[in-house]
């Protein structure tokens, strides 16, 4: 990845919807070359997909939650579930929306999600335990959230 490449791809890390032209104009790269490189990002993988930036507060689903889960090492009677299994039932969760896999002292998973209200939320941390190889789980309701913006533009 040379310069170019880079400052395209922090650029649009932040501001997905930005158009091809804008970006051209901003890096100072020629829109044929922008354009051509997230072709190419897209058909190799680096770019997987795009997002909105959404204000939750204006929609049905306006609590943001922050969830650890703690991984049980074996189960009595079973053995070890891997971490794939428990992410792929975790992933089948409407409220969540990221699952990051972690190396941490005292949990495995962090979760993002959302719900309509608090007891939502609750009913939700009840389910989690529910599901086999999850030991405890701690959660943080999100008080803010702020998208930051692009990094400072490298020129090219």
């Amino acid at each position: 990845m040379d310069d170019k490449d880079e400052s395209i791809i922090r650029v649009i890390g932040r501001r997905s919807g930005m158009s091809s032209r804008k970006l051209s104009g901003i890096l100072n790269i020629p829109i044929s070359t922008v354009h051509r490189r997230i072709k190419n990002f897209e058909e190799e993988g680096v770019i997987t997909g795009y997002m909105a930036l959404i204000d939750y507060q204006k929609t049905s689903w306006p609590i943001g939650a922050l969830l650890l889960v703690d991984l049980m090492e074996v189960i009595p009677g079973r053995g070890h579930i891997p971490k794939k299994e428990i992410i792929d039932v975790l992933s089948k969760f409407s409220e969540v929306e990221e699952i990051v896999d972690v190396q941490a002292a005292e949990f495995d998973l962090m979760l993002r999600a959302r719900f309509r209200t608090l007891r939502k939320l609750s009913d939700f941390v009840e389910r989690l335990r529910d599901i086999e190889g999850i030991e405890e789980t701690k959660s943080a309701v999100i008080t803010d959230e702020r998208v930051l913006p692009p990094p400072p533009i490298v020129r090219v």
